[in-house]
């Protein structure tokens, strides 16, 4: 079996994993990128509709630093994040990110006198250069930053197995080419692992293709504790048809240079979400319309699944055209943006969950392996975010490969995992595509929006009934190994019903609701016992049990200890 040789391997090709390649560069390690799709192409990063977090490039004052905190920790997090960690990171977005970015050559709209066009309100945001698009422009300049610094990139390859050495520690991996079938080996000194959300995992998905939670399935089968895999996002705004366009959001927050926003609709024609009228800091992040949109539900206004609407009926035109991209979704579903409003539908965003870290290292709880980005479990994105986290994992990874020598890699379990790999390529009754159809139909129906112990046990009893009689039956069409994405699906099968599992499993756990998540059978917000971690653990006997730790709140505090998390305003 070939193996390669790299001081730093980073996985994933997203906003994390590109910032992490480029300040070890910066600092003198040898990175290699290896990305299941095409650097800067693929996954979340690239549907970034703006670049939200301001900074000082942007004239904020202290009243607007403290404002985008209090977003961050409260809105955006229900106070689920390391608070300190929330503090250096927003330092650094004010006085490093958005100066480089600028200086980089990515373009921040701007009007004519030059000053950056940002949204209106306590919080802001800027675009690069029109809102809803943002993360393209960002992404490719990543792209061309690595390629002018000359960092190795192996694309189209998926990291089925962190390898480790007797010690534990992890020191290198196994991948597959995709394009070639290839099953070969990284050693590397350290690992940063920055694969993304797990976010395709539901009927409705913002996601793409490559994103079916491999990095969750990878720690944990490496020993790495977990954290918060229950905590969901969702969209509200996404176009319900036709199908694939179910990440195109009719984003209801302020649009750039203007105080209007669309507005949900429900079936009846009332308005349900104005973001003016409704949001206080006039920035509605994702729960706030949620909760919004689970009352309509329950008064039998509104499907998640459809029924109600979106638009800027009452918006003038020429400004939805000119400082967004929504003007050109309704035109190509033949709708009048300033007359039409068009259906929308749930969708799964990100998740707030995933391996447990140190915040001020990125370190996980294996040796070895560090983390940045969405796939961990110590903040709820944003490509500013996870940017930073690509930094802070660099910077520790730059200590701890220093005068590292290169541990040896394990061989009987490289061949192990290449024997598993091999065991998937095989003819058999159920196509792999098939099998993750009926993970996220299961997923959706009974780890939708609304759960309850009775439909978790459900979906428990479903993915144990995957993994027992689907699985073993599983088998793709086409044995040949060159861009087989037959065989790709497999892998991800596998790899979702593992997630999915402790998904189900966590959420079963937290038994209340907040934010996001929310429980029919625990509506309550509970401050007292559930501002906390809830850590899965995995034990000797390959099975595992939960901790709870209780997150410290030096500066921003939940303003009770028990409400209704529909009548809480985050």
């Amino acid at each position: 079996m070939r193996e390669l040789r790299a001081e730093a391997l980073v996985i994933g090709g997203g906003a994390a994993g590109t910032y992490a390649a480029l300040c070890l560069h910066r600092q003198g390690v040898a990175p290699l990128v290896i990305s299941k799709g095409l650097v800067g192409k693929s996954g979340a990063s690239i549907f970034a509709g703006n670049l939200v977090i301001s900074g000082r490039v942007l004239g904020n004052t202290e009243e607007n630093a403290r404002d985008t905190a209090e977003f961050l920790i409260k809105y955006h997090n229900q106070f689920l994040i390391d608070q300190e960690y929330a503090k250096r990171c927003g330092q650094w977005i004010a006085e490093v990110y958005y100066p480089e970015l600028e200086e980089a050559g990515l373009y921040l709209r701007r009007d004519d006198a030059g000053n950056v066009v940002t949204s209106p309100g306590r919080l802001r945001s800027v675009a690069a250069n029109v809102q809803g698009n943002s993360g393209v422009p960002f992404m490719d300049l990543r792209r061309k930053q690595l390629i002018r610094a000359g960092i190795p990139m192996l694309e189209e390859v998926v990291v089925t197995a962190l390898l480790q050495a007797e010690s534990g520690e992890v020191c290198g991996v196994l991948a597959l080419d995709i394009a070639s079938g290839e099953i070969f080996c990284v050693r590397a000194k350290a690992v940063v692992l920055a694969t993304g959300y797990a976010d395709r995992l539901h009927r409705r998905s913002t996601g793409t293709r490559e994103m079916s939670a491999d990095g969750i399935a990878l720690g944990w089968r490496a020993g790495a504790e977990l954290v918060n895999l229950e905590m969901q996002w969702w969209h509200t705004n996404d176009v319900r048809y036709p199908a694939n366009w179910q990440r195109m959001q009719v984003y209801p927050n302020p649009m750039l240079g203007s105080w209007k926003s669309a507005r949900n609709v429900n079936a009846k024609g009332e308005v349900f979400f104005d973001q003016q009228e409704d949001d206080p800091l006039a920035f509605g992040p994702y729960t706030v319309q949620l909760k919004r949109l689970v009352k309509q539900v329950r008064e039998g206004k509104a499907r998640y699944d459809g029924d109600y609407y979106s638009g800027f009926d009452h918006v003038d035109p020429a400004e939805v055209d000119a400082y967004t991209t929504y003007a050109k979704l309704f035109k190509q579903l033949g709708l009048d943006v300033g007359r039409d409003l068009v259906e929308t539908a749930v969708s799964a965003h990100y998740r707030q969950g995933g391996l447990l870290v140190d915040p001020a290292t990125m370190a996980s709880t294996v040796p070895g392996l560090f983390v940045a980005g969405g796939v961990g479990g110590h903040s709820n994105g944003l490509i500013a975010l996870v940017t930073y986290d690509g930094k802070v994992a660099a910077d520790s990874v730059a200590q701890h490969v220093r005068d590292r020598p290169y541990a040896s890699l394990p061989p009987h379990k490289a061949e192990e995992e290449a024997k598993r790999l091999q065991g998937l390529l095989k003819p058999g009754a159920t196509p792999p595509v098939r099998v993750k159809k009926m993970i996220r139909e299961l997923m959706w129906n009974d780890m939708g929006v609304e759960k309850n112990e009775a439909g978790m046990r459900r979906a428990l009893e479903g993915l144990q009934e995957i993994r027992a009689a689907v699985l073993p039956a599983m088998g793709v069409t086409n044995l040949t190994k060159i861009m087989n994405h037959g065989w790709l699906d497999a892998i991800d099968a596998v790899n979702m019903v593992e997630a999915c599992e402790l998904m189900v499993h966590s959420a079963l756990n937290r038994t209340e609701s907040r934010g996001p998540f929310i429980r029919t059978d625990y509506p309550e917000m509970d401050n007292e016992s559930w501002l906390a971690q809830n850590i899965l653990v995995p034990t000797a006997d390959g099975g595992f049990r939960f901790e709870k730790r209780p997150y410290a709140t030096p500066y921003f505090q939940p303003e009770f200890v028990r409400k209704d998390n529909l009548a809480v305003q985050w």
